[in-house]
Order: structure tokens, then C-alpha cells, then sequence
């Protein structure tokens, strides 16, 4: 392998996510920030010292919105392995409360997902030049950050603009693997029970986990006080448990890994049972899975999308106006069969969760244990229409209805005040509106490549049938975000000579933002206390 690169484009790298490709990745980026303080002393000219703090690193991560709710999951470490059958109780992450009572569920995200220290792996391999525009396995580097925890979430939806969905994280590490440990893989076993070795999936004698530059294997799961180990995942409770390994024999609460066989021998100490799940990650000279026993292999420089596959959109690679719908739900009043209104002349609309990280530091370690989410949480929605009538101003102030009735005989920015409960709610499609023959409940299913696609109801997965274009289906939305409890702190109005005139209007709320896969029904938006996370 040559030592010498002349350039990384965008096609030569791939991100991966605790072993889960990111599909429509626009921008990869990470800042690290070195503190340290210089020490002085009296009588002292010279710095007798520099004392090195926590470095930081800034991680981005911009993508389009391809009407998946898979990237946002993985950030937020939510299981997706319920997401292709209906949302019940047992696999869904979200559900609708109404009183005491649970009266549905959905596969989804909430912003309260991020807040059980919710951090991920994040690693992105780098193919050999040679390699380019192929799906070859040839690395030459990877690039791995440890424990990234997210700290912003902007979802943005504009005309003229494919839409975008776009996060920001923090981590205080960053690693290059090259050479014999440019190869990163996850390997994943769902355990029988009484498990006490089991065996990478690397070549015996040809294939070893790397020696990395502190003398220990190149295992990446850590501890909690920094040791390299593995992670076993008890079915019973969902917890995780980190137990260090090194090439010594396994004891009871340490495992041993053999570079000769690649045996993991597990800790003796520990019963694993049926159902419990064990994961290693490491980084090697080459990719595990052309041997071995794992039940999963996560490794490979990228796997594109599959052609009809059920569970994902693959055919949406971005969204633009036509496929999406913004909605305003004033709650007041409402009827669980009201149908949505959409909000007309709208130009752009931003939802942008600022989350601020407390890092946790004790003494006898540099880095910080945890970094928890810190409540209450602010989420901005802004939203900017080309000014014409007023029905958009009355219906923020919640004098929607009014409006309508040509009852409405003043306006003023005290309206907009009073009103703090008004819903957002965003739903994208796979058509845009001229291909679907119509805009909410008009839309029917008239493209012939949407037959056999999957659509949720209210959490229920159904597939379209053969298209019929005489008695067409709906179409319903493959992903909703919803806001609740907007409530008003701008309102602007501009006008110019050569442009048209423009109304902004920005809103705040706390804590609660929500990303479900498929239609919420407007009966879901709003009971009380509503959509909250399945415990």
C-alpha cells in the first residue's frame, strides 16, 4: 500500500455509526480545540510550565432529508430493528398517552432519546486512491471518534433547495487508524446461553486485531475507567456492561483475546443467558466476517442502499417543496377528526434544537464520564412566508377560524401573545404534489415504482397495492416531525422594492420534538399529555 495520497474527495469516504451506514451525507467535519495554560511564577520571567486541559473536538454531520428516520435513530442510539413491522409496545420508541391510558404507538425519536447519554461511535473509512468509484474493500485509512454526544439538531425545508436535516456532536477524542489497523469492524452476537469463548472473523494465521502505539489491542469499546474491552447488552433490562480485555487469560470480570487463533475468551465470572447480546469492535489489518461465528458483521467501506427494500425510501435521495407539507395544529378546540390544513405561502421552515452538554469530570481522570443532556432543552422553529392576505398571521394567534368565518376584524402582535400551544407538524412524501394529483388528503398513489412500498397509519404498517389509477390510494407521509407548544418571540415584516413581501414569524418551545416514521393522526397531536417516549 502506498504511503502517499494526493487528495480525499467525498466518494473516497464512507461514515459509519456504531457499525450503521449514514445514507445522504453532504458534509463530514471535525474541529479539534487544544486548551492548555501556560504557568508562571514570581521572579520568574519564563513559562515554567504548560499544563494540558480536556482537548475538544466540534464533529458536523449535514445530510439531506431522504424521508428516513434511520440517521436520526442511529444518532440517538434507538434500536431499529422493530422499524419494518407495526409499532407496538414491545418495539416501538414512542407512544401516544391520553390521560393515563397508552392508545398508540409509533417507531420514532424523541428529543428526550438524546438525553440517557446517548453518545456513538462515529468512524469513517478513507479508500486507496486506486480504488475510487468502486465498492471495493481497499482502505488506506479511518478516521474514528469515540463517544460523540449530540448537541444540535437542524432540520430545514425551504423552496428552491433540496431539504436538509443536519446535527452537530461533541467528543473529546479522535483517532487515525492506518496500516495493520485501517480495517474497523462491529461483530455481534445474540447469545444461546453459556457462552465462554467466541471467535473473530478474521483469517487464523493470516489476520490479527492491531497493536496499537500504547502496546494494547486495538479493541474500541472502553470501559468506564478507560480500558479497552467488549460490550455485552443484558436482554432482561437493556442494560450495557463493559468488561476490559488484553492478551492475558480471561479472570472472572476480564476477557482475553488470542492473536494466533482470534478467540475472545469471555470472563469467566459473568453469566451470559439467552437472548443477551454481545458486541466487539476493533480495528485490524483486515475487515472480520469470512470467518468466524458472529451472528452480524458490520464491516466493509460501504453498502449502498437495496433496490426494494421495504423497510427504507431508497429511491429518495432528496426532498424538495412539492414533498413537503408544513402544518399548524391550534389545538384549542380541535376534534380528533379535523382534517390538517396546510399552511399556504410558506418559503422556509427551520427547527433547530440547541442542546447543551454538561461534561462530568472526577478526579483521577483527565476526560470527562458523561456528558447528560441538560434540561430544559430549546427548540427554535422559524418560519417565513411571502406576505399576501392575513390568514397566516390569524392562524399563528389562533384566530384561524375566525379569519375563515370573515369575522376577524383586527390583528395585533398581543394575539400572537396569547397564543403558546400551537403545534408544527412537517410531513414529507415519496411524490411531489404534481406527480401525487393533489396536496394532504388529496394525495393519491399514481407513480407505478410505489407499488409493494410500505407506509405507516398511525404506527400500523400497510404496502400500497398495484396502482389504480381510476380508485387510487392515498399517499401518506414517510416521516412527521412534530413540535408542540410553539410559542411566539419574533414577528417581522419586510418589504423592498424589486422583491416581494416577506412575514417571518419565530416561535419557541422546550424539551419535546418528535420524528416518527409514516402519518400521526391529528387525534394523537392533540390529547393530553400526547406524544411522549415509550418507557
Amino acid at each position: 500500500m502506498s504511503s502517499t495520497r494526493n487528495r480525499i474527495i467525498y466518494a473516497s469516504q464512507s461514515v459509519v455509526v456504531d457499525g450503521a451506514y449514514l445514507y445522504r451525507v453532504q458534509t463530514l467535519g471535525s474541529t479539534t480545540t487544544f486548551t492548555s495554560e501556560d504557568v508562571f511564577e514570581l521572579g520568574q520571567l519564563d513559562i515554567i510550565d504548560v499544563v494540558d486541559d480536556v482537548p475538544s473536538v466540534a464533529v458536523s454531520l449535514d445530510t439531506n432529508d431522504w424521508a428516513s428516520i434511520d440517521t436520526i435513530a442511529s444518532l440517538a442510539r434507538v434500536s431499529k430493528s422493530g422499524f419494518g413491522a407495526t409499532a407496538v409496545d414491545g418495539n416501538a420508541n414512542l407512544t401516544v398517552v391520553s390521560g393515563s391510558s397508552e392508545i398508540q404507538y409509533y417507531h420514532g425519536v424523541a428529543l428526550a432519546s438524546f438525553g440517557a447519554s446517548a453518545f456513538f461511535d462515529l468512524w469513517a473509512p478513507v479508500q486507496t486512491e486506486a480504488a475510487l468509484g468502486t465498492a471495493a474493500d481497499s482502505i488506506d485509512q479511518t478516521l474514528f471518534m469515540p463517544d460523540c454526544f449530540v448537541n444540535s439538531i437542524e432540520f430545514g425545508y425551504s423552496t428552491g433547495a433540496n431539504a436538509t436535516e443536519n446535527y452537530a456532536a461533541e467528543t473529546d477524542t479522535k483517532y487515525w487508524f492506518l496500516n495493520d489497523g485501517r480495517f474497523i469492524s462491529q461483530e455481534e452476537w445474540d447469545l444461546a446461553g453459556g457462552e465462554t469463548t467466541v471467535t473473530l472473523g478474521l483469517g487464523v494465521g493470516t489476520e490479527t486485531v492491531a497493536v496499537l502505539s500504547d502496546s494494547s489491542s486495538a479493541f474500541l469499546y472502553t470501559t468506564a475507567l478507560g480500558a479497552r474491552g467488549i460490550l455485552h447488552i443484558i436482554a432482561s433490562d437493556g442494560s450495557r456492561n463493559y468488561y476490559p480485555i488484553d492478551t492475558d487469560a480471561a479472570t472472572a470480570t476480564k476477557a482475553s483475546y488470542n492473536a494466533g487463533s482470534n478467540v475472545v475468551t469471555l470472563p469467566t465470572g459473568v453469566t451470559f443467558t439467552a437472548s443477551d447480546e454481545l458486541r466487539i469492535r476493533y480495528a485490524a489489518d483486515a475487515y472480520g466476517g469470512a470467518t468466524g461465528d458472529a451472528d452480524r458483521v458490520n464491516s466493509g467501506y460501504f453498502t449502498a442502499l437495496a433496490d426494494g427494500d421495504t423497510t427504507r425510501p431508497e429511491d429518495i435521495g432528496a426532498l424538495r417543496q412539492g414533498q413537503v407539507e408544513i402544518f399548524l395544529v391550534d389545538p384549542t378546540g380541535a376534534d380528533p377528526g379535523d382534517a390538517y390544513e396546510l399552511s399556504l405561502r410558506l418559503t422556509s421552515c427551520t427547527v433547530t434544537a440547541a442542546m447543551t452538554r454538561e461534561a462530568l469530570n472526577e478526579l483521577g481522570h483527565l476526560k470527562p464520564y458523561d456528558r447528560p443532556l441538560t434540561f430544559p432543552t430549546e427548540i427554535t422553529t422559524s418560519v417565513e412566508t411571502t406576505a399576501g392576505d392575513l390568514e397566516t398571521f390569524a392562524k399563528f394567534a389562533g384566530k384561524g377560524a375566525e379569519f375563515t368565518a370573515a369575522t376577524l376584524n383586527d390583528l395585533t402582535i398581543g394575539h400572537l401573545l396569547s397564543k403558546d400551544n400551537l403545534i408544527l407538524v412537517v410531513m414529507v412524501y415519496q411524490q411531489t404534489d404534481e406527480e401525487a394529483g393533489g396536496t394532504s388528503s388529496s394525495r393519491k398513489v399514481l407513480k407505478a415504482d410505489m407499488a409493494g412500498t410500505e407506509y405507516f397509519v398511525r404506527g400500523v404498517r400497510s404496502t400500497y397495492a398495484a396502482i389504480n389509477p381510476t380508485s387510487p390510494e392515498q399517499e401518506y407521509p414517510v416521516k412527521t416531525i412534530v413540535v408542540p407548544n410553539l410559542k411566539s418571540t419574533d414577528e417581522a415584516f419586510n418589504n423592498s422594492v424589486g422583491a416581494n413581501a416577506t412575514q417571518t414569524f419565530t416561535f419557541r418551545s422546550v424539551n419535546k420534538l418528535f420524528v416518527a416514521k409514516g402519518y400521526i393522526d391529528m387525534g394523537d397531536l392533540i390529547v393530553t399529555p400526547g406524544l411522549q417516549l415509550n418507557a
